[in-house]
């Protein structure tokens, strides 16, 4: 199974968002490769990082992602 395929099987996401998630899981949620991470680390990681993308493109989170550009 790769990574995408049990991205989708922990979150319920989309094929397309298991990318992002993949992504978001190796360079912000564990800082690492993903291949070392025990199963229930990786679901919990993949659940948590599907949040935060969810989060990142609600109203609320964009509008938080905006004030954060105008502060630097």
């Amino acid at each position: 199974m790769t990574y995408q395929e049990s991205i989708i099987k922990a979150t319920g996401c989309t094929p397309k968002d298991a990318i992002e998630v993949e992504d978001y899981m190796r360079h912000i949620y564990f800082h690492s490769t993903l291949d070392w991470i025990p199963l229930k680390k990786f679901n919990k990681g993949a659940r948590d990082s599907y949040n935060d993308i969810l989060w990142m493109r609600s109203p609320e989170g964009q509008k938080y992602m905006k004030q954060l550009q105008y502060q630097y």
